[in-house]
């Protein structure tokens, strides 16, 4: 069993990633964001936010590398879009 120390710095860190990511969802990009179809907005999400490699999103997903690319370029042109 991890140590309480550890367990209140996870719950913190936790709550952190969920502030700043409920603030850039609460502009005009995070519109944009919502308005994305579920698949597009797991990919960016992945690649973008989390970091992750097309390799590594491909992988998480379930879904071959070359969706990845398709579904990032997609949620791309729609996101410019969106914001334009």
């Amino acid at each position: 069993r991890p140590l309480p120390a550890v367990e209140a710095a996870a719950a913190a860190a936790t709550a952190a990633e969920d502030e700043v990511l409920a603030g850039a969802l609460s502009d005009d990009v995070g519109g944009a964001l919502r308005d994305l179809a579920p698949e597009l907005r797991q990919v960016l999400q992945a690649m973008v936010l989390d970091g992750l490699t097309v390799r590594e999103t491909a992988v998480l997903l379930g879904v071959p590398e070359g969706t990845v690319k398709t579904r990032v370029r997609r949620a791309r042109i729609a996101m410019r879009e969106a914001l334009s």
